[in-house]
């Protein structure tokens, strides 16, 4: 009788400290969810940490401003295109000079377009003193040049660049074609080929430069041979819209 009371009250000790001991981790578990603060089951399952800080997000945002493509102040295509401009001829034969005129052309499409230009330049050749004491006589003649040309222009590059605080729209051109320069000293016909940049600073005017090879045959000092003649000029040009 002793030895069965004493088995039943171990046996019922091991089942209440068992329950006690399955009870508190599920009550701990318990209590964590509630809190909020049960770790994740995987360490995938983190979330990810914030990189970002809000403040400097904030005043970056205050001080940039948002740039979208900005467009062009206006399209070439059926406006007719008046320019002036000046520069230099640098002769082959002859000394440079000056040179000074302007243009007048239509563009048929945004790329392709048709001018014909007219400029003046001094025809003159600074050695001419020289020869006159070496060989007795004037060999040479100064006088005005005329230059005047048909070109076609194509425009295949269109850039934009940063100039002082905002962005200035240019179109690249080619272009060629042929004329005459009017002088005594020159033979025949005259070519030209070259490029051209057009800055364009509102919706009726560009800035232009341009570089070219004017190549003529010309007489100079009893030397008569093809001449490849540079000319820069820099101008305005003004676009005219035609309504088409």
């Amino acid at each position: 009788m002793v030895l069965r009371t004493r088995w039943g009250f171990a046996l019922a000790t091991l089942l209440i400290v068992g329950g006690s001991a399955a009870a508190q981790p599920a009550t701990a578990a318990t209590d964590n969810t509630a809190a909020g603060t049960a770790s994740p089951a995987k360490p995938s399952d983190a979330p990810l940490p914030s990189c970002l800080d809000e403040t400097l997000a904030e005043q970056l945002g205050e001080q940039l401003k948002p740039r979208g493509v900005q467009k062009k102040h206006f399209l070439k295509r059926h406006k007719i295109n008046l320019v002036i401009h000046g520069g230099m001829f640098a002769g082959d034969l002859t000394s440079s000079s000056w040179i000074a005129g302007g243009s007048l052309g239509v563009f048929i499409t945004e790329d392709f377009g048709v001018a014909a230009e007219f400029d003046l330049t001094p025809v003159t050749l600074d050695l001419d003193s020289p020869l006159n004491q070496f060989f007795g006589d004037n060999r040479f003649s100064d006088s005005m040049g005329y230059l005047a040309l048909g070109n076609a222009f194509w425009a295949p590059i269109h850039a934009k660049l940063k100039i002082g605080g905002g962005i200035v729209h240019s179109d690249i051109m080619l272009f060629a074609g042929a004329g005459r320069l009017i002088d005594d000293s020159v033979q025949g016909l005259a070519f030209d080929g070259g490029s051209a940049i057009d800055f364009f600073i509102s919706r009726f005017f560009t800035v232009r430069i341009d570089i070219r090879d004017v190549m003529a045959i010309e007489e100079i000092a009893g030397t008569t041979r093809p001449t490849n003649n540079i000319v820069g000029t820099m101008g305005l040009s003004v676009w005219i819209p035609t309504g088409l």
